[in-house]
């Protein structure tokens, strides 16, 4: 019984963290629209831009034009990943969606494109970030980079992000005609890019983990199956008790913290996890320093 309630009590914290996480970057990321791009005429990123372009020549609705662009992307999520990327994807693309064009009442006086480029970057980065570090995805080139940086390790999501969206922005741009705003585009893509990797990456470094657990072979084989990530056996015993005791020693990037965390605590509850912080790491799946 007490285990149990141990486990309901854990799947509730989680339940609350993602709920905040997703609401918070969600909200962000519409304020970022709704504050800066639009009233700084800035022609944004990824289908944000894409959708502000089409809202511009047809007038629709900038959150519903993106769940439309993004539904072919959804697609081929679920060709990858099955029916949970997809979940987690639909989740993150519907949030922002909703909240860009819920939150369009909102207005400011911001109209200096100076401003609006960076406060609108680093904004609409720190909530797309946010929202990726649980594994929810604002689709367009996030997804992209995200599906492009899940198979090439070496690669920085916010370095992906940018390549696709200079096409973007200079497409854009184009069409609109607002030569003059090109460069302030790329002041805010390159804001969105550095907030997006500083929140995902947690401003740099690795995280050293160490499981105990009862259950170490098949939370060691989930992490090497779906994460994909080495895992090293070490064999201890426990001083009090006595009893032997198997540890599980893996570095992984911070973005992936809590993808290992609540896949520990899913097989077991009851598993003691120690994260500590890697100031280097200098490997297969890490950036060579």
């Amino acid at each position: 019984m007490k285990l149990q309630r141990k486990a309901f009590r854990v799947r509730f914290q989680a339940f609350v963290t993602e709920a905040a996480v997703l609401l918070i970057g969600s909200v962000m990321f519409g304020l970022a629209v709704n504050l800066f791009i639009e009233p700084g005429e800035i022609t944004m990123s990824g289908f944000t831009g894409v959708s502000t372009t089409i809202n511009y020549f047809l007038g629709t609705p900038i959150g519903i034009m993106m769940i439309l662009l993004n539904l072919p992307l959804l697609f081929f999520e679920w060709r990858r990943a099955g029916g949970a990327g997809v979940l987690r994807t639909g989740i993150g693309i519907l949030f922002t969606s909703l909240a860009i064009d819920g939150l369009a009442f909102i207005r400011s006086d911001f109209t200096d494109p100076l401003l609006c480029a960076v406060f609108g970057g680093l904004v609409m980065g720190a909530g797309g970030g946010l929202l990726l570090t649980r594994g929810y995805t604002t689709g367009g080139s996030d997804l992209c980079a995200f599906l492009l940086t899940r198979r090439f390790r070496r690669l920085s999501t916010g370095r992906v992000i940018l390549l696709i969206d200079v096409v973007i922005v200079v497409g854009s741009s184009t069409l609109m005609q607002r030569w003059t705003g090109l460069l302030y585009s790329f002041v805010a893509v390159w804001c969105y890019t550095t907030a997006f990797d500083r929140v995902l990456e947690g401003f740099g470094g690795a995280k050293l983990v160490m499981i105990i657990s009862d259950k170490y072979e098949v939370i060691a084989q989930q992490i090497a199956d779906e994460m994909h990530r080495g895992v090293t056996l070490l064999y201890g015993a426990g001083w009090y008790t006595k009893a032997k005791r198997n540890m599980l020693l893996c570095v992984i990037k911070r973005s992936e913290q809590y993808a290992l965390t609540n896949l520990a605590r899913r097989v077991d509850p009851g598993a003691f996890v120690i994260l500590s912080n890697a100031s280097e790491v200098l490997g297969e799946g890490f950036e060579d320093v």
